[in-house]
C-alpha cells in the first residue's frame, strides 16, 4: 500500500469522475470543501463560501461538477478552476444526491421534501412530487432513458421519467435500499442495507437479490470497468464486487475505513471515499488497495464523551476537532474557527464547546459539525472549560488570569481576582460553585457564580493541574509536581495521595470514572492511573499509552484518554487487571 498524506481531506463523502480526468469528491465537514486527486494521488483542494458541508457530487453536461451543498438547501456548480455558482430554491429541502440526466439537465433527490427535483445548467429549477416519492435516497440514469432512484421508506425502487411521470417498484426482498446504479446488463442494480444483500430489478421490474456473508452494510454502488458491478461494504470497512451472475468478491485492507463513495476512475480502478480514515482509497480490479491518508490525529489534548455516542476530542496540534467512534472510526473537523483546541467539554444545547488557546476564542461545534467561534475581551488564551451549575459555559483564561463565562447564546462576562493566577483546569463542584486549578499559583480556587474568588494553599499542592469533581461529594486534582492526587472538601480541606513507587508520576487530567473511582493521566511514567475515594492507587502501563493528557469516561463504560504523544486515542476498562 502506498500512502499519499494531505491535510485537507477530511471526512470525504462523495466521489466521481471529472471531465478533466481526475477524481474529484466533497469533503462534507471539516473543510467543507471540494477536493482534486489524480490518478497519481496528487490532491488540490478548493474553499469557497458557497461550499457548506457539500454532500452529492457528479459531472455535468456542461464540463463543470455539480453538487449538493449546505446540507441539502442549495445545488452549487464549480467549474474545474474552481469558481462556485449556488443556486437555491424553496423547494429543496434535504438534497442528498444528483446526477446528471439524459436531457442535458441535472436531477437530484429531495430526501427530507420527499420530490425529485431538475435543475437546468442555467439554474433554473423543476420541482416533481409523487406519492410514492418518500425519503429517496440515490439516483441514477438508467438504460431506458428514465432516472431510477431508491425510496428508503417504504422500501421501494422509483423511475421517473424526464417529464415527470413516476412508477414505484415494490419487491419482499427490497430492504431499506441505498445506492442504484445502471449494471453492464442493462438492468439497474442497488445496495440492501438491512438486511444487507445486492437487489437487481429490469426496466420492467423484475427483482432478483443476491445475498452473501461478506456483504455487510452496503452503500454505494457502481459500474466497474471489468464487467462487474461494485460497492462499498460502509459497515464492513470493505469493497465488494458481484458479477452479473451473482457472485461475490470482497476486498479488504487495514486502510479501508468507513467507505461512503464510489465509482469507475479513468485508469480502470475504483474509487472510493473513506469518510472516518479521511482519506481516499483506490482498488485495482485485482484488488491492490491504495490509500490516499489525510491527517486525522495530531497531538489530541483533552476528550469528551457526546450525545452521539462517539468521544470527541481537541486536536492541538493540527487546529482540528476529531471525533472517534466507540469501534475506532476516526475523522477530525477543522476550519477558522478553530485553532490550537485545548480544552472541550458537552454544552447543556448537545453541542461540544472549546477553548481556542490560538485564537483567544471560545468555539461551539454541533454533532453535524457546524462550528461557531465566540472572541471578546474577556477571552485570552483560554485553557479549560466546563458547564457551570447556571447552564452557561465556564473556562479559564490563562492569558490575563481570570476566569470566564460564556451563555449558550455567546455572551461572555469576565472575572478577575488577584488571587487567580494562570489558572488551568475548572470544574463544577457539588456546592454549586466552581472549582479551578491555580497552576501559577500553586493552590486551588473556587469562584461563586457571583464571581466571589476563594483561593486554597497546601504544601502539596504544587502546579496543579486537571481537576474534577468526585463520586464523594469532594473536589479532586492532580498536583502534578508533587506527584500526587489531592482531594479538597466543599470546605476547603485538602487531603493528600502519593502512589507507592511511580503509581503517581507528573499526573494531568482526572476524572470520576463508572466505577466508582477516580480515572487519571500519568505523564511521568506514560500510564494510566486508579484511585478510589478511600485512597487507594493502581497504575496500568502499556505501549498504547504515550504522552496521555486528557481522560474522559466513555458510552460504553470504558475510559478514554488523548495520548499527546503519539498521536493517538486510547480506551482502558474499568475491569483491567494491574
Amino acid at each position: 500500500m502506498t500512502t499519499y498524506g494531505d491535510p485537507s481531506i477530511a471526512e470525504p463523502t462523495a466521489i466521481t469522475t471529472g471531465p478533466d480526468g481526475a477524481l474529484w469528491f466533497t469533503n462534507q465537514f471539516g473543510t467543507g470543501s471540494i477536493g482534486r486527486i489524480t490518478t497519481a494521488g496528487v490532491v488540490t483542494n478548493f474553499t469557497d463560501p458557497g461550499i457548506l458541508n457539500p454532500g452529492s457530487i457528479t459531472t455535468g453536461p456542461d464540463g463543470a461538477l455539480w453538487f449538493t451543498s449546505n446540507f441539502g438547501a442549495s445545488i452549487d456548480r464549480m467549474t474545474t478552476a474552481g469558481v462556485v455558482t449556488t443556486y437555491s430554491d424553496p423547494t429543496m429541502f434535504g438534497a442528498n444526491a444528483i446526477t446528471a440526466g439524459p436531457d442535458g439537465a441535472l436531477w437530484f433527490l429531495n430526501q427530507y421534501g420527499n420530490s425529485i427535483g431538475r435543475i437546468t445548467t442555467a439554474g433554473v429549477v423543476t420541482n416533481f412530487t409523487d406519492v410514492s416519492i418518500s425519503s429517496p435516497g440515490a439516483i441514477t440514469v438508467g438504460p431506458d432513458g428514465a432516472l431510477w432512484f431508491t425510496n428508503t421508506f417504504p422500501d421501494s425502487i422509483g423511475r421517473i421519467t424526464t417529464a415527470g411521470a413516476v412508477t414505484n417498484f415494490t419487491d419482499p426482498t427490497i430492504n431499506s435500499p441505498t445506492g442504484i446504479a445502471a449494471g453492464p446488463d442493462g438492468a439497474l442494480w442497488f445496495t440492501n442495507a438491512y438486511p444487507a444483500s445486492i437487489g437487481r430489478i429490469t426496466t420492467a421490474g423484475a427483482v432478483t437479490n443476491f445475498t452473501d456473508a461478506t456483504i455487510n452494510g452496503p452503500g454505494p454502488i457502481t459500474a466497474g470497468p471489468d464487467g462487474a458491478v461494485w460497492f462499498a461494504n460502509q459497515s464492513g470497512n470493505s469493497i465488494g464486487r458481484i458479477t452479473t451472475a451473482g457472485a461475490v468478491t470482497n476486498f479488504t485492507d487495514v486502510s479501508i475505513n468507513g467507505p461512503v463513495g464510489i465509482t469507475a476512475g479513468p485508469d480502470g480502478a475504483l474509487w472510493f471515499t473513506n469518510q472516518y480514515g479521511a482519506s481516499i482509497g483506490q482498488v485495482t480490479t485485482s484488488g491492490t488497495v491504495t490509500d490516499h491518508a489525510g491527517k486525522v490525529l495530531s497531538a489530541p489534548y483533552k476528550i469528551a464523551a457526546a450525545p452521539d455516542g462517539a468521544l470527541w476530542f481537541t486536536n492541538n496540534g493540527d487546529n482540528s476537532i476529531g471525533r472517534i467512534s466507540t469501534n475506532g472510526d476516526v475523522n477530525h473537523f477543522s476550519g477558522a474557527g478553530i485553532d490550537r483546541p485545548t480544552g472541550i467539554t458537552l454544552g447543556p444545547d448537545h453541542a461540544l464547546w472549546f477553548t481556542n488557546q490560538g485564537n483567544s476564542s471560545i468555539g461551539r461545534i454541533t454533532m453535524k459539525a457546524k462550528v461557531t467561534n465566540y472572541t471578546g475581551p474577556g477571552i485570552n488564551a483560554a485553557t479549560g472549560i466546563t458547564v457551570g451549575p447556571d447552564g452557561a459555559l465556564w473556562f479559564t483564561n490563562q492569558g490575563n488570569n481570570s476566569i470566564g463565562r460564556i451563555t449558550v447564546k455567546g455572551t461572555v462576562t469576565n472575572f478577575t481576582s488577584t488571587a487567580i493566577d494562570a489558572p488551568l483546569e475548572i470544574a463544577a463542584g457539588p456546592d454549586g460553585a466552581l472549582w479551578f486549578t491555580n497552576r501559577g499559583g500553586n493552590s486551588i480556587g473556587r469562584i461563586t457564580t457571583a464571581g466571589a474568588v476563594t483561593t486554597y494553599t497546601d504544601k502539596h499542592v504544587v502546579r496543579p493541574f486537571g481537576i474534577s469533581a468526585g463520586p464523594d461529594g469532594a473536589i479532586w486534582f492532580t498536583s502534578q509536581n508533587d506527584n500526587s492526587i489531592g482531594r479538597i472538601t466543599v470546605k476547603g480541606k485538602i487531603t493528600t495521595y502519593t502512589g507507592v513507587g511511580t503509581r503517581i508520576s507528573a499526573p494531568a487530567a482526572i476524572t470520576t470514572g463508572p466505577d466508582g473511582a477516580l480515572w487519571f493521566t500519568n505523564q511521568g511514567t506514560a500510564a494510566i492511573g486508579r484511585i478510589t475515594v478511600g485512597g487507594s492507587v493502581t497504575s496500568y502501563t502499556g505501549t498504547g499509552i504515550s504522552d496521555p493528557m486528557g481522560i474522559t469516561a466513555g458510552p460504553d463504560g470504558a475510559m478514554w484518554f488523548a495520548n499527546y504523544g503519539n498521536q493517538s486515542i486510547g480506551r482502558i476498562t474499568t475491569k483491567v487487571t494491574p
